[in-house]
């Protein structure tokens, strides 16, 4: 059987998530997007959340984390399946997991920009002593966020690699809503927002978006570094997190998955 499936946002993400429906992925038919201007690129009507929930059997998040609220009630309440990319959202709004448990729907979260988060899933079984991530950008990746706004860190006088941020994944969702849901989505995978640490650097020398994080249990250590190229259109974001949301979506329909 056929599912559904509407894009909200249709920015470098979303775009590149429509690329691959249009190509072709069984079992899936793209119908709707919802945005706040018409691309050229793609001939598919565009809705409002509401009508795209309704419409729609799987929604994909391709949004600014602000408006990740009122997309996930619209489509959780309808008893949809969500997949949301912006996983940060998750920490920065509980009200999502609240209405969440109140329905039968599912949210999947993609793996975004990192591996290894298969593994981290299977040592939360046996209990993680630590688990801490370093994610590194050049300055201009930064540009805009609130802890960067609200420190009064002048970007562009980076010159060397500088450490602009530490603390728990809470606080960097709160502090980078663009930049860290690869370390909300470990956190989600592992030992929760408050006990994943968060190291954030600039690096005016950086080619592209790294990450590396290391998940310690009582059996077992686990350590990932991926280095991505940032996405054109997107400095913030990088190539990877978009595959990663088709891979969800291939998926939902195969025969041989692959965890």
């Amino acid at each position: 059987m056929t599912q559904t499936v509407g894009i909200a946002g249709l920015g470098a993400i979303g775009s590149a998530v429509g690329r691959a429906l249009v190509k072709g992925i069984d079992g899936l038919e793209w119908i709707a997007s919802s945005d706040l201007e018409a691309k050229d690129e793609f001939d598919i009507p565009l809705m409002s959340f509401e009508k795209l929930a309704e419409h729609c059997d799987i929604i994909v998040e391709a949004l600014p984390p602000k408006a990740v609220p009122e997309l996930a009630e619209i489509t959780l309440k309808r008893q949809k399946t969500l997949v949301l990319i912006s996983s940060c959202a998750l920490l920065m709004y509980p009200e999502i997991s609240d209405i969440h448990k109140t329905t039968n729907s599912r949210i999947l979260v993609p793996s975004g920009a990192l591996s290894g988060i298969d593994g981290v899933k299977s040592l939360s079984k046996l209990g993680i002593l630590n688990s801490k991530i370093k994610s590194t950008k050049h300055p201009r990746g930064f540009s805009g966020a609130p802890y960067v706004e609200e420190m009064g860190i002048d970007l562009a006088s980076i010159t060397e690699m500088t450490r602009i941020f530490e603390g728990n994944a809470l606080e960097a969702a709160k502090g980078f809503p663009a930049n860290v849901n690869v370390a909300a989505t470990l956190s989600l995978a592992g030992t929760g927002p408050e006990n994943t640490r968060v190291e954030i650097w600039a690096d005016p020398d950086a080619k592209g978006n790294s990450h590396e994080f290391e998940v310690t249990g009582t059996y077992s250590t686990i350590t990932s570094k991926v280095s991505n190229m940032p996405d054109p259109a997107n400095p913030k974001s990088s190539m990877l997190a978009a595959q990663s949301i088709v891979a969800v979506l291939e998926d939902m329909n195969s025969a041989l998955v692959v965890l």
